[in-house]
């Protein structure tokens, strides 16, 4: 028996998935039943609760595989001078005027008001992470609550480094420690481990991460080469790239999700796939820092299948999958290396297995009931041909009509749900004044 029904305009199950006009879904539990025809499912189950969607395109929720919620924040914070560069913008500006100061109410602040830009965007599961090395104890159940208000899938952690000192690094991992041990396993919201960098853990700081990982059975997140800085202090320090500095210590294992990986060679790019790394992509707040371009093509030709994330920069998803269709284009000179059906698969199906969702990402009997509806009103006919290219390029996060998670309506007709967002909006303006008044 069906919870719920579904009609769509069309459906769009996968990026592998034919284009079906006129087919629906049915929800029972929170997962999806049956993907049919919209007169099979209302003969099927009339009396369950019915949603028209003729008007839209039904397709898998969006995947952001790597976002910092409290980045919204910054958003405008007025730059005195430009940073010349990446490892300059996170010692003389991004740690200092924005992590550092982050305290409670700004960070629910931030949280609540991502969670509506979500919802609206059509990203139905996110991973995020929270840089802010002062904030206190029990934040991360205060993120969980606002996202568990909002009916997003998250997947939260607190990053943990030796940046201030060595013990609060290990307080920030116990953070992360107790909050996955706390978790239920049908919990939408889940945890994972933390570290920041090579250049701001020491070995033992790493070493002792891993041993909790095994400890846990866990996943673990890094960002990885975020820049060309990170390589040439690891092989200052230790003689070899980051890739294989973790290597020696035992990180790699498919567990591990390495957010950024820019500055990774052949050799490091072989490593990771061989050791069954994740990976997520962020192309567009890789330029914003002046990072470099991801070989993501490469990572992608090893056997890698990396998630798509905003980094908490631009998070509308599909200006995130435009990004990453348009930008490996032009730096390879080659139009036919990332095709609108990698991108999409990057945002939806691989990006869920990148942050530990084996049943998201796709509209399929038995997986998660996380689906948006958009608006089918594009400029020119969609077709099978083009269905896939009209969605990545020609659609925007305000063309979602319809988000559902776990078979929940969070919006529909575009009014939100869950969240009051006039007010989160203010609430936001509000600490980040606060935050922009130390600057």
């Amino acid at each position: 028996m069906a919870d719920r029904v579904v009609l769509g305009g069309g459906l769009l199950a996968s990026a592998d998935a034919p284009l079906r006009m006129g087919w629906g879904v049915s929800i029972a539990n929170g997962r999806v039943g049956d993907v049919a025809p919209n007169e099979e499912l209302q003969a099927r189950f009339p009396g369950a609760d019915r949603i028209d969607a003729r008007e839209l395109l039904l397709m898998p929720g969006l995947v952001n595989a790597h976002m910092h919620s409290y980045g919204l924040l910054a958003h405008g914070l007025p730059l005195h001078d430009v940073p010349s560069g990446f490892y300059e913008f996170l010692k003389d500006f991004w740690w200092p005027r924005v992590e550092d100061r982050l305290d409670r109410p700004m960070i629910e602040a931030a949280m609540e008001l991502a969670c509506c830009r979500m919802i609206r965007s059509g990203t139905t599961a996110f991973c995020d992470v929270l840089e802010a090395p002062n904030a206190p104890a029990g934040i991360l159940d205060a993120e969980a609550a606002i996202v568990r208000r909002a009916g997003l899938r998250a997947v939260l952690m607190t990053e943990a480094s030796e940046r201030i000192d060595t013990a609060r690094g290990l307080e920030l991992l116990e953070e992360n420690v107790r909050f996955i041990r706390a978790r239920r396993d049908a919990d939408p919201v889940r945890g994972m481990l933390c570290l920041h960098t090579s250049f701001t853990c020491s070995r033992p700081f790493v070493e002792r991460a891993v041993g909790l990982r095994a400890d846990l059975d866990c996943e673990l997140h890094l960002h990885l080469s975020e820049s060309d800085d990170e390589p040439a202090a690891c092989l200052d320090r230790f003689g070899v790239r980051p890739t294989m500095w973790y290597d020696d210590i035992g990180l790699w294992n498919g567990s591990v999700l390495a957010s950024q990986a820019v500055a990774v060679d052949a050799d490091e790019i072989r490593l990771l796939a061989r050791r069954n790394a994740r990976v997520a992509h962020m192309p567009l707040s890789n330029c914003e820092v002046g990072g470099g371009i991801a070989p993501v093509p490469a990572i992608i030709e090893a056997g890698i299948r990396p998630g798509l994330g905003s980094d908490g920069y631009l998070n509308d998803p599909f200006e995130v999958m435009r990004g990453a269709f348009l930008i490996h284009k032009g730096a390879m000179r080659d139009p036919s290396v990332m095709p609108a059906g990698v991108v999409l698969h990057m945002a939806t199906d691989w990006g869920a297995r990148a942050i530990g969702l084996p049943d998201g990402g796709t509209i399929a009997p038995g997986a998660n009931a996380d689906l948006i509806g958009v608006d089918l009103r594009f400029d020119t006919p969609l077709c099978e041909e083009n269905v896939l290219d009209q969605v990545v390029l020609h659609r925007t996060g305000a063309d979602v009509r319809l988000s559902i998670v776990a078979g929940r309506v969070l919006m529909e007709r575009g009014e939100l749900l869950a969240v009051d967002e006039d007010a989160a909006r203010a609430r936001v303006h509000d600490q980040a004044t606060r935050l922009w008044g130390g600057a």
